[in-house]
């Protein structure tokens, strides 16, 4: 193609200075012969050919350089994006084994592996949104030229996360179409599908929104905070041909107004995936007028041009960067996931130390050790906690914050402190000495518990306490946990656990 407007503009130049000489070599003799009848005729004639002459050349000279200008190179995958994505990858292989639920470190695995393959093998992965009803499954079945889901009025009738491959003209490579919930299904769908939205729109190296109309706000927050993500993304506004031409230009020009600094105008396009029949009269032999719907052509021609310029220039560079990106998200869910676990194993710990905190309590004949006992629970405790966080922690450091711990317990919690001591008081009867202890016990079991998690604040925070200290942090566990629905909690785990142990002793017995 460029080869053949090469010979032309060639051609142009050639015809132009030919041109160009034969006019000089003549123009004296034509001027001569002018100038008998007129003289300013013959000097009009001179301005006149030399004028055209030489614009003939410059043309020629002009469209030379135009075509003989080498295209603008597509924007190539930086080598180094490619690298830091494989060895974020190789970081975050190595998180995913310290995970203990299988489902999620699969799950994980299988994600490297996508990333690792993608690397290798050029596919664009585009991710579609849609508001309700707009079309996604008409412009999914239109692009790939089949059906591939059904396309009903219904909110939500395709499954979410559906990969579709699409070979696209003037595209090296492949590219994966990823249906999505819909983007008022997020805004009113909760938490849940706008995590489900963000997840796949991180995911994409392009965006595409289908829109069948304006925007109105609760479609415009969610899409709107989906492409601050930073991602490349065509606006497509479907359902043209039910249209009139003013109209559809106004909400093209409302659109660029709503979209400008995220979209670029350019990128904002009309489309109609599924266009309705158009009716039209047939007179029959008998002269029967019957109306029969002929069926329109889909018109994609906007939407295949901004696709197949951006990957072509873009692509590469858009993929190696989500690359990188998709690499970085694995890690951070991976880590997410081991703080989990291990909040999960610590909570766990802070559950046992409670119930020995209790059971000694209870069990203790003399008021006066239960506070030391207490103690040396919650030194074991701290222990056993900075070993799931896997903080080494010397004896000594141990002890300090331990006797802190109780110190500070016993200053803000001087009312449970208190009942326990005074309950205590009537274990130096046996009538009173199982309602005392139960009292006694419950309550610096809540102790040991506020104390439990916010040692799992202080692991968690890196060994520090945050601002406020030891006592802040202590009054944002009690504001937190109140003493009233623990001890509802703790009094149902009490008798779940007898029914238990009675269970077990029967069938010992029956054994």
């Amino acid at each position: 193609m460029r080869s053949t407007s090469t010979l032309i503009v060639l051609g142009l130049i050639t015809v132009g200075l030919g041109s160009a000489a034969w006019l000089v070599a003549s123009q004296r003799d034509l001027h001569d012969r002018l100038a008998v009848t007129s003289p300013a005729l013959a000097t009009g004639f001179v301005v006149v050919t030399s004028c055209a002459a030489i614009g003939l050349t410059s043309i020629g000279i002009w469209q030379f350089v135009r075509f003989s200008r080498p295209p603008k190179p597509p924007v190539k995958a930086p080598s180094d994006i490619i690298e830091a994505a494989e060895a974020q990858a190789t970081r975050a292989e190595l998180n995913v084994e310290k995970i203990s639920d299988e489902a999620t470190q699969q799950s994980l695995r299988n994600e490297i592996a996508t990333i690792r393959t993608d690397a290798q093998h050029r596919r664009f992965h585009v991710v579609i949104f849609g508001t309700g009803s707009a079309g996604k499954t008409s412009l999914i079945n239109a692009l790939l030229g089949r059906e591939v889901g059904k396309t009903e009025a219904t909110i939500g009738t395709t499954a979410h996360g559906e990969n579709h491959a699409y070979g696209l003209d003037d595209v090296d490579g492949s590219v994966i179409l990823t249906d999505t919930p819909g983007l008022s299904d997020i805004g009113s769908g909760g938490v849940e599908r706008e995590r489900e939205a963000r997840n796949l729109a991180a995911r994409a190296d392009l965006l595409l929104f289908i829109l069948d109309h304006d925007l109105i706000r609760s479609e415009q927050e969610p899409m709107i905070a989906l492409i601050k993500q930073g991602k490349r993304s065509i606006v497509i506004l479907n359902k043209i041909d039910r249209l009139i031409e003013s109209d559809r230009q106004a909400i093209l020009t409302k659109l660029r107004e709503r979209l400008r600094g995220l979209v670029k105008p350019e990128d904002i396009v009309a489309v109609a995936a599924s266009p309705r029949p158009l009716p039209v009269r047939v007179m029959g032999e008998n002269g029967q007028v019957t109306t029969i719907y002929e069926p329109e052509t889909v018109d994609l021609d906007a939407l295949h041009v901004r696709l197949a310029a951006i990957l072509a220039s873009e692509g590469d560079a858009l993929r190696a960067g989500n690359l990188l990106l998709r690499a970085h998200l694995v890690s951070k869910a991976a880590r997410d996931q081991i703080s989990r676990e291990r909040d999960a194993r610590a909570k766990k710990v802070v559950e046992k130390f409670q119930w020995v905190t209790a059971s000694t309590v209870f069990l203790n004949p003399i008021p006066a050790l239960d506070l030391m006992a207490t103690g040396a629970v919650q030194f074991q405790m701290i222990n056993e906690l900075a070993g799931v966080y896997s903080v080494e922690v010397s004896s000594s450091h141990l002890k300090t914050i331990a006797g802190q711990m109780v110190q500070t317990l016993l200053k803000l919690g001087i009312v449970e402190a208190a009942s326990s001591l005074i309950a205590g008081i009537f274990k130096s009867s046996i009538v009173g000495y199982a309602a005392g202890g139960g009292i006694q016990g419950a309550t610096m079991a809540y102790l040991t518990h506020i104390s439990g998690l916010t040692f799992i604040e202080y692991f968690q925070r890196g060994q520090t306490w945050g601002d406020g200290g030891l006592e802040a942090a202590l009054n944002r566990q009690f504001h937190l946990h109140s003493r009233a629905d623990f001890l509802k909690e703790f009094a149902h785990q009490t008798v779940d656990r007898l029914k238990h142990k009675l269970f077990d002793e029967t069938k010992q017995n029956a054994g």
